[in-house]
C-alpha cells in the first residue's frame, strides 16, 4: 500500500466517504491496517470538525506488512457484539454496521465466511478469495486495476464501472 498511486486512491475514497459525514448522512469509524487485531485503534468521525481533525493527523505512509483481513473482521464483529469498538466505548450492536476494507489485494483472508456485511476495494491486485467472501456476506467488492479501470463484483454479477 506504500505506493503513491494506491495512496491517491485511499485519499479519494476517504474524501468521498467524508462528504456524507459533513452532510450529516453518515459516520465513519476509521482504523489503519495493523498486523495484530489487538492493535486496532479507531477514530470516530461524525461531523465536519472531526473530518478536519482527521486530516490533520492522517498519514499516507502505512507501516507495511501483511494484514489478515479475516481476523480483523472477526475481531471487529466480536467487539460490536460486546458493545464496544476496541478503544471506543460505543454500542454499534443495533446499527448493523457495514465494514469497508481498502487494501491492495495482497493480504491474506484466512476465514471461510464473514460475520458481517463486508465491502472491499482492492487496489491493483485482484483477490478472488476476498471477492467471494464479500459477495457471500451480502457486500460488494470493487477491483481497481493497474489501468485504473474499476470492476464491481456483487451477488448480481460482475459490472465494469466508468470513472
Amino acid at each position: 500500500m506504500n505506493e503513491p498511486e494506491k495512496q491517491t486512491w485511499v485519499n479519494a475514497i476517504l474524501i468521498d466517504r467524508f462528504r456524507y459525514v459533513i452532510k450529516g448522512e453518515a459516520e465513519v469509524f476509521f482504523s489503519y491496517f495493523v498486523y495484530n487485531p489487538d492493535y486496532l485503534q479507531f477514530q470516530h468521525i461524525k461531523n465536519k470538525e472531526d473530518v478536519i481533525k482527521f486530516w490533520e493527523t492522517f498519514s499516507n505512509d502505512p507501516d507495511g506488512g501483511g494484514t489478515e483481513v479475516g481476523l480483523m473482521v472477526e475481531r471487529i464483529s466480536e467487539e460490536i457484539d460486546n458493545k464496544r469498538l476496541m478503544n471506543l466505548d460505543i454500542d454499534l450492536s443495533e446499527e448493523k454496521p457495514e465494514i469497508l476494507v481498502i487494501n491492495d489485494g495482497e493480504d491474506s483472508i484466512d476465514v471461510t465466511e464473514f460475520p458481517y456485511k463486508v465491502n472491499a476495494i482492492c487496489l491493483m491486485n485482484y483477490n478472488e478469495e476476498l471477492e467471494n467472501l464479500c459477495v457471500d456476506s451480502g457486500g460488494k467488492k470493487v477491483h481497481v486495476d493497474e489501468g485504473n479501470e474499476l470492476t464491481l463484483y456483487s451477488s448480481e454479477g460482475t459490472t465494469k464501472l466508468n470513472c
